[in-house]
């Protein structure tokens, strides 16, 4: 399950077929968990690898920008933290929607007379940090493998991928 959640990390183009190849047939476990993970393999091969929903959706690798794929759910997500309760009442909604826009506003005037935007936590800066140096030993291990090994030997080339792609997902 990690790994197939890792796979948002890989390069759309090449990396996410040759990895889904090697990870839609997982590892015997039990007979109940095994039924469980052919389903999702097929669930996830129907609408993520050839249905509706290609690689270019849902990867995040070429991404510099928010984590997340919908900047919508960033904000709904941003949204429920600040307003602290589910199923608020109508006047108790509507009162802090208002607070909410005046702050809104008053934060887009202040940008756009030169205030500086609010420094990114250290937490979150250490982790774009860490993902994009992930991403650059990740793009030269995938390199070197496709431009000096793929001419000259395939199967040593798809080898040194898959051990490559394998200990990349697991930084995520």
């Amino acid at each position: 399950m990690r790994q197939l959640m890792a796979m948002t990390a890989l390069p759309t183009t090449l990396a996410v077929p040759l990895v889904w190849d090697w990870m839609k047939v997982p590892p015997s476990v039990d007979p109940h968990t095994d039924a469980k993970a052919r389903s999702l393999a097929e669930y996830f091969e129907r609408t993520c690898v050839s249905g509706d929903f290609p690689a270019s959706l849902w990867t995040h690798y070429d991404n510099v920008g928010p984590r997340t794929t919908n900047l919508a759910e960033g904000w709904y997500n941003g949204l429920n933290s600040r307003f602290g309760m589910s199923h608020p009442t109508l006047r108790l909604f509507l009162g802090w929607l208002q607070k909410y826009q005046f702050d809104v506003q008053c934060r887009r005037m202040q940008l756009e007379a030169g205030k500086p935007p609010k420094p990114k936590s250290p937490v979150y800066a250490k982790l774009d940090a860490d993902l994009w140096q992930a991403k650059m030993l990740f793009s030269v291990q995938y390199g070197r493998i496709f431009c000096d090994v793929f001419p000259y030997n395939a199967s040593v080339g798809l080898w040194q991928f898959r051990v490559a792609a394998e200990h990349y997902d697991w930084l995520e």
